[in-house]
């Protein structure tokens, strides 16, 4: 372990970094909330759907992600990047309307063109004969239809929240996000529980969700900015997002070669798996996402090249970290929270998979922070080149692993195949931005995960064989947990953090207490 009392070296004190703090506390709202919600709906979607619906629901999840990275999602994070470069506000405004015209125009011709040709697509994307799953009677045709006709629904939105990020208006990204995603869930007790529309209902509520915060949002954004569109803004941008669009190909197989295998074997495997992703992915998607919502604007305003050095890899320390934290609790808890969210019993193998699925993503969390150097020099060749190296090992392992362990497999190759692009990310930001990165400190952080994991397999095992009662194993998993994360807290964190982190937590809670009305 690190020595938590070492000399501290100059570094962003938590006072420094106030308004990241707040900007992240406000942006993870409504992904938490969003989060509890999924949390609670997913007993209704085991329910409603059944093992191979749900399957068929997890991958097309998956397909919206990859392919809003491969039209368009990486271009409006080029945005971002080159917003801070411009400094009038004209520029500023066409960097922004620019790409939101070029990303929505060339999503609606993909995927419109897509669309006519669905029937043709549908063995490749949803594999079945006949264009109707046997075993659930789902009309796959007509689920990717309307997964075509979602995404640029989706990209528009998107364009939208990045400026909202961009600007820093937290506080109406968040309201905007909640209102959209109760309008979905209302609709999905509609279509999916009351007329049994199964994952076409999933679809369309989420269809009707995004077409009216997209017309919304970018009206808004139009109207505040102006209708601008400058291929002269465009083109450095262009240049910079173009090798984003083959890493979005490799992230799309990262994240979805290992479920369209085992589609390819058994949709109920999918779907027990894509309860055990959900599961495993908690952590990352109710902390992650928001944090690096506004940690690349953020990062993006520094202008001295030292300090932002300084501040990636102390940030990036305290990022994984937190993350670790909770994807500790998902890791040791993970059969207790199948168990509850298993809908007809048919679910609870996914504990076997989740310790592996959620350690991956703390080294997910990792590639995260080390990638940014990589943004910041605009070196986006690089990220390519280290993403297809990952993508080689990952199918290979998935090949491997998945004949052999099934579903446990495809987690496995996960997390062995996010540990290795964490590690190359770091390398890579290393030597381009010269990174100080924390690299005994990360260590120790993720042995701890790692060991969380092993206990928790550990335990499940016995529990499974009948050598623990629950009551006990429960009451092992707590201990086990109180005893991680001290040692996270005062192995990992040091003494001038400690003191400094708790001093700033106090300051604001006093803060808060002198405002409220007496």
């Amino acid at each position: 372990m690190a020595d938590a009392d070492q000399k501290p070296q100059p570094s962003p004190t938590p006072a420094g970094l106030g308004g990241l703090l707040k900007h992240s506390a406000i942006y993870s709202a409504a992904p938490l909330l969003r989060q509890v919600i999924s949390i609670g709906m997913t007993r209704f979607y085991t329910g409603w759907l059944g093992t191979g619906r749900f399957g068929f629901k997890e991958v097309v999840d998956l397909w919206m992600i990859g392919l809003q990275q491969i039209l368009g999602s990486n271009v409006l994070g080029a945005m971002v990047r080159f917003y801070y470069d411009k400094k009038s506000a004209e520029e500023r405004a066409s960097t922004v309307t620019s790409c939101t015209f070029l990303v929505t125009i060339i999503a609606w011709l993909v995927c419109g063109t897509a669309f006519f040709f669905r029937a043709d697509l549908q063995p490749l994307m949803l594999p079945s004969s006949g264009g109707v799953d046997a075993s659930t009677g789902t009309n796959l045709v007509q689920v990717l239809g309307l997964t075509l006709l979602l995404i640029p629904f989706q990209l528009s939105t998107l364009s939208g929240f990045y400026y909202l990020m961009t600007i820093k208006r937290s506080g109406l990204y968040t309201s905007i996000q909640t209102g959209k995603l109760l309008v979905e869930i209302g609709l999905n007790f509609v279509l999916m529980g009351f007329l049994g529309l199964g994952v076409e209902g999933f679809l369309l509520s989420m269809l009707v969700g995004e077409a009216i915060t997209s017309v919304f949002l970018c009206g808004w954004m139009i109207r505040t900015l102006g209708a601008r569109f400058d291929w002269i803004v465009l083109r450095p941008i262009l240049a910079y997002a173009i090798p984003l669009v083959p890493v979005g190909i490799c992230q799309l197989a990262l994240h979805n070669f290992d479920r369209r295998l085992l589609l390819a074997e058994s949709a109920d495997a999918t779907g027990v798996y894509g309860l055990a992703y959900k599961i495993g992915f908690m952590a990352t998607a109710m902390f992650l996402g928001p944090f690096i919502q506004i940690w690349h604007p953020w990062i993006y305003d520094m202008d001295d090249p030292k300090e932002r050095a300084l501040h990636v890899a102390r940030v990036g320390t305290w990022a994984v970290l937190a993350i670790a934290s909770v994807s500790l609790g998902v890791i040791l808890f993970g059969r207790e929270a199948a168990f509850v969210l298993d809908g007809d019993g048919k679910f609870i193998e996914a504990y076997r998979v989740i310790p592996y699925i959620a350690g991956g993503y703390v080294f997910w969390a990792l590639y995260h922070v080390s990638q940014i150097p990589l943004f910041i020099a605009k070196r986006t060749v690089r990220l390519f080149v280290i993403n297809l190296a990952a993508v080689v090992l990952n199918v290979a392992l998935n090949l491997q692993l998945i004949p052999r362990y099934g579903f446990v497999g495809a987690g496995m190759a996960t997390a062995i195949s996010f540990a290795s692009l964490a590690g190359m990310g770091m390398l890579a930001g290393r030597s381009i931005a010269h990174v100080p990165f924390e690299w005994g400190r990360l260590a120790s952080t993720l042995l701890v995960v790692c060991a969380g994991g092993a206990f928790a397999l550990g335990v499940d095992s016995m529990q499974t064989s009948g050598d623990l009662a629950v009551v006990t194993a429960i009451a092992t998993k707590l201990g086990g947990f109180a005893l991680l994360t001290a040692l996270l807290w005062f192995a990992v964190v040091r003494r001038d953090e400690r003191t400094a982190l708790i001093g700033w937590v106090w300051s604001r809670l006093r803060r808060s207490r002198s405002q409220q009305p007496s």
